[in-house]
Formats: structure tokens, sequence, C-alpha cells
């Protein structure tokens, strides 16, 4: 288990293995603009000879594919198709056809999983000594011209068997990843993959395709001018009793054609010992935005794209790209369900406690037609600080700047084995191993920090044992996007957690020193396993079923 403000969790290793392969883009070929023509050659007459080219690729070149025109549209390469030999290191494929063949028929990329020393398994161009994939996949271009083929590609593919002109499936795929629409066909002069530094490229968003592609995940393009109409999906759910739970949803608001984005609300509303949760106790975080620190309430709203994938700004400070795998439950016992997902790591009901007054709350219901799970993937595509609750992050007032909180844990002061005078850094290695540091100043914005490592209680309430760590490490007051915030280096790892701790200076009212407090802050971590995140919903008409039953 990941310990953070949300619910982090292991992730499949499919969809790391994905994500992680080195890149090296997927360009494009053939002789004709995307989308408009059909290669080159030819003798004239009413069905002229053309030769298709261009690049395979998914997040690097691929070798050992074969590229054939799809006639019959059955994801198959057969022998009376025209086909390329295989291709090599370079990605590269050549055909021969006829005009209208190329007019009336997709081209498609088989990617194959095997031996890596088969001439039939697809090998990425920089990982040459492994399989390219896990499971079989194709890769596909719309039917028309040569060019790359490549994930992007292929959900414009989608776009059109969904009914829309290429041109149209195109534009929408652009506005649904953020990108730039000639990078469909080529971004390897995108960064090189980095599994430890994730960017938001073109090149990322074709990794996460790719992804999908592997586990077989539907793609779907959104219209992205069309209206959208209003719904309501469970992100969250805790309950012990009629008047003891805790809901989270995501209330999706009606789009009116002609815009951009589907706003939806992060809705949140609970009871306890049955009096109803205030919003200051439902809503108590912030992000550090382009703009400053941002109060993320009720009205912070999610901004996001149309289809699968689909881009999520959240409260103007986390952006996300990620993707729905869904399946039905109609028929299914809620309680089952309930029971089923206690094994997920991505599990959102209940989660960590007892689900006996649950269960038996929704005794033998089960979901009607329509009710479906969304396992919901997404990828953080730019680094975020967040401040997770305002109420319980904040140091005394006495310490309201970072100064202060400096100038109050010394090294000259620390306390071993008891910890005293240090200042917690959160977890190192398990949820039982406390991080905490001292400060020798060298500087009015910088210094040395002495790291301590300590026992935790099972309460993770006391700590004990601390023992300073020999290697120093330094700490600075960075300023970012206007704000003051302490940061740390040289620290150990914590694979404990999917952040560094920081701490964040906000004074919240101009020229009000008494509004201004120093808090405890997370960093997201740079690299894809703590930006990769995986958890369970339920679409509206499931949520609405297990709502009625529980009298919500």
């Amino acid at each position: 288990m990941r310990y953070s403000n949300g619910t982090r969790l292991p992730y499949s290793l499919s969809i790391l293995a994905a994500l992680a392969m080195a890149a090296c883009g997927g360009g494009g070929g053939g002789t004709s603009d995307p989308g408009t023509g059909s290669g080159s050659g030819g003798s004239g007459g009413s069905d002229a000879s053309v030769t298709l080219s261009g690049v395979v690729a998914a997040v690097g070149t691929l070798k050992n594919v074969v590229v054939c025109l799809d006639l019959n549209g059955n994801d198959a390469c057969d022998g009376d198709e025209p086909a390329s030999a295989a291709t090599g290191a370079d990605g590269k494929y050549s055909l021969a056809t006829t005009s209208s063949k190329a007019a009336a028929a997709r081209l498609i990329a088989p990617v194959k999983t095997g031996d890596p020393a088969a001439a039939t398994t697809a090998i990425d161009s920089q990982l040459p000594a492994e399989a390219a994939t896990p499971a079989n996949y194709v890769l596909k271009r719309p039917a028309g011209s040569g060019g790359a083929i490549n994930p992007l590609t292929t959900l414009v593919q989608a776009g059109v068997a969904a009914g829309m002109k290429e041109s149209d499936a195109r534009a929408n795929v652009a506005l649904q990843l953020a990108i730039d629409a000639a990078k469909i066909d080529n971004y390897q002069d995108d960064p090189a993959w980095d599994a430890a530094q994730v960017r938001d490229t073109t090149r990322t968003a074709a990794a996460l395709v790719s992804a999908m592609l592997r586990q077989g995940v539907a793609l779907e393009v959104g219209d992205q001018q069309a209206a959208a109409p209003a719904s309501t999906t469970l992100r969250q759910l805790n309950y012990s009793a009629p008047g003891g739970y805790y809901v989270r949803t995501v209330d999706q608001q009606a789009k009116a054609a002609g815009s951009a984005e589907v706003p939806s609300v992060d809705a949140r509303s609970g009871k306890s010992g049955g009096v109803d949760m205030t919003e200051e106790a439902l809503y108590g975080s912030a992000y550090l935005t382009p703009s400053g620190w941002k109060y993320c309430n009720r009205s912070a709203l999610l901004r996001s794209s149309l289809g699968n994938p689909k881009r999520t700004v959240y409260c103007e400070g986390q952006t996300t790209l990620g993707w729905n795998r869904v399946n039905s439950v109609a028929g299914e016992a809620m309680a089952t369900l309930v029971n089923r997902w206690q094994a997920m790591p991505s599990n959102t009901i209940n989660a960590g406690i007892s689900t006996t007054a649950l269960t038996g709350k929704l005794g033998t219901a089960a979901f009607a037609a329509g009710a479906e799970e969304w396992i919901r993937t997404n990828v953080e595509l730019a680094p975020s600080i967040t401040i997770t609750n305002l109420g319980s992050r904040g140091l005394p007032q006495s310490r309201n700047t970072l100064e202060a909180v400096i100038a109050y844990y010394p090294t000259s002061g620390a306390a071993s084995p008891t910890g005293a005078n240090t200042l917690s850094l959160a977890l190192t290695s398990s949820a039982l191993k406390a991080l905490r540091a001292s400060f020798a100043p060298t500087s009015a914005t910088q210094g040395t920090a002495t790291y301590y490592e300590c026992d935790l209680n099972e309460a993770q309430t006391v700590v004990s044992n601390c023992a300073a760590i020999a290697a120093k490490g330094s700490y600075s007051i960075d300023t970012i996007n206007g704000a003051r915030v302490l940061r740390f280096a040289g620290q150990p790892a914590t694979p404990a957690l999917n952040y560094q701790v920081a701490y964040a200076e906000i004074q919240w009212t101009a020229g009000d020193p008494s509004s201004r407090w120093v808090y405890r802050a997370h960093e997201i971590k740079p690299d894809i396993s703590s930006r990769l995140s995986t958890t369970n919903r339920l679409n509206d008409t499931a949520w609405a079923a297990l709502k009625a039953q529980l009298g919500l």
C-alpha cells in the first residue's frame, strides 16, 4: 500500500511495463497528407497501383511487425491481403496495392508477443532483448493514406469506426489529449521516455494509449464540441451506519454543444454521529496552481475532455490523463460487489474498514440493467504540490513563516532517541518508520538538513528510537508560482510514499499577518510508479441503485 492523501495503490505490472518503454517516436511516411491520399506510384487508370509506406511505433519504433491492408476488417493479416515485409529496428514498412484497395481498407500492424528470439515477436528499438508487449494487440491507421501507424492513429481509427470523418476524428483526438494534431503522426521529437520523469507530452499520451491496447480496453474518441448530459459517478463510500457515512461522487454537469470541456463537481457529503458533516470537514485541501494557492472546495470544478482516455484538470492544480475499463455488474448482488472489491487494491468502498453494517443493509439487492463498475487508471502528468488537509496540516501560529520553522528546529537542539525538536517529513520504508529533520542554516534561504529515522507506533502517533542518519542533506526556500515553499534534498529513500514532504507558507488575506500559516504539503514524485493510480468507481445507474438501497 502507498500512504498518501488519496487512494494511491499498487499498480498493474502490465500498465507499468507499457508506460516504462523507452521512446523513439512514431514518424510518418507515405507521400500524401494524413487521411487525404493513398501513397505513391501508379500509372493512371481507374485503379492505379500505389505504394504505402511509413513507420510503425508504440513508444519506440517496432521491429518484426508485418503491416497489411485489412480488406475484410478482421484485424488480422490474411494471406490474400496486401502486406509488407516485417519491419526492421527502424519500424519502416512499405507495401504495394491499388488505389481502390487503399481507399477502402485501413492499414493494420498486429503487434505480437512471444520469445524475443522469434522472428514474429515485436521488439521495441530501445529494449532489443525483450518482447515489446506481454499481450498481442493491433495498431491501425484509417484508410486512404500511408504514414505512421501508432497508438494515436489507432485512436483516430476508433473515431472513424464510430462514424466520424477522419479529419474530425483527428481534431477531436487533439482536443481530447490536449496535443498538437500534427503530433498524432510524428512525436519522435518529444523528449525520450524516462520512467523516472513523467512529462506532459504527446509521447506520454501515446504510451498510455498503448497500455490500453495491451489490456484490451476500448478506445473512444469523444466529440469534444457535442452536448453531454449530466451524470453522477461514485468515487468513494465509507458506510458504518445510517448516521455514519462519507460519500464522494463526481457530478458531471450538463455540457452545452459548442463548449470544449465537461465541468464536474467533486461532491462530498456525510454524517458523523447522525449529524451532517460541515463543508470544512468535507473539503480541506489546497493545490498550488500557476496563479498561486487555491482552496479546493465544492466550487473547484474538474474540467475534462470526452472519450476514453480523457484528460482532466482538478482545482487548476492537478492534471491527469486516464481511462476507464468498463464492466457490467447487472444482476450482481450489491453485497457481493462490495466483498469482491475488498480484495482489489483499487477498492474505494469501505476500504480498510468493516463491511458488516454495509453488506447487512444491502441484503440481497442486486444491480439492474445498465449498472457498471469502472476501473479508473490515471497518470498524473504535471508536478503538483498539495496540502491535503488545511485543518490538520497547519503548524502553530508561532511558526507561521518558513524562517520561524527553520529556527524552531535547529540541529543543535535535536534530541535522540525521542525525536524531540525535529520536524516531520512523514514516512520512509513503511507505515511504521518515520522520517524527521533538523536545520543548520548557511544563508537566509538554504542550509544543511540532518535526517532522522524513527520507529512509529501502530496508530502512527508516537515516535521512538530516533537515530540521526550519517549522510547530510540540504534544504532551500523556493518560490514556486509566487508561493514560498520549503523543500528538501538528499534525504533517504521513501518508498512508502508517492510524494516528498514540503512545507508551504500561505497568507490567505493580503495585509493580514494573522491569516498567514505554514502547512505540511505533499509534492508528488516525478516517476511513473508514483504518478500512476487505479480506483474503482460505479456508474450513474449502479450508484443510484446502491444509494437508494442504503437510504442515502
